[in-house]
């Protein structure tokens, strides 16, 4: 089974794909669709024509955690699985900047990014997780919003205690708590 590897630059409202083979070749030239239901079909039909003419093969897709805006793509392609041979992740894009840097490039366009993500799964094949779930993604997104409004809170704490020292000094003795 021959193994190819698409890598999806998830943007606001839109996405690069390219589609690279095992030796990181170009097997299908980038190309950019909207995130709308036109461009989800136009996907699929894009998937469906090159697993026509590479039958007996895998796709693996990976998709950039991108605070969200990854989340259309990621069902998109879990939906395809029952049609497809596809396995689709999501990458921690730390770790694909970090690869694009290994490798000495230093270009960041949109195209050479799905191009980095696509290399990435190839390079790092042991490090991908494919096909998981994230069930705490809303638990941790809370918790994320609890912890900055905690940070918030105490900045403004600090303010308010210089704006008081700066205007009544004498009050600053029975703020202690």
């Amino acid at each position: 089974m021959k193994k190819y590897y698409l890598g999806c630059d998830v943007s606001k409202g839109y996405c690069n794909f390219v589609i690279l083979d095992q030796a990181k070749k170009i097997q299908e030239p980038d190309f950019q669709l909207d995130d709308t239901f036109e461009g989800h079909v136009e996907l699929c039909r894009v998937i469906n024509i090159f697993l026509l003419f590479h039958s007996d093969s895998i796709i693996y897709a990976g998709l950039e955690s991108t605070g969200g805006y990854e989340n259309n793509w990621y069902q998109l392609f879990c939906k395809l699985q029952g049609q497809y041979n596809i396995q689709v992740a999501r990458l921690n894009p730390l770790g694909v900047h970090n690869h694009a840097k290994a490798g000495l490039n230093r270009n960041t366009t949109d195209k050479m990014s799905a191009q980095h993500i696509a290399g990435y799964l190839i390079t790092h094949e042991e490090k991908v997780s494919y096909n998981q779930e994230d069930y705490y993604a809303d638990l941790r997104r809370q918790w994320k919003f609890i912890r900055f409004l905690k940070k918030q809170k105490t900045g403004l704490f600090n303010q308010l205690e210089s704006l008081l020292y700066n205007t009544h000094p004498h009050i600053l003795t029975f703020c202690k708590d």
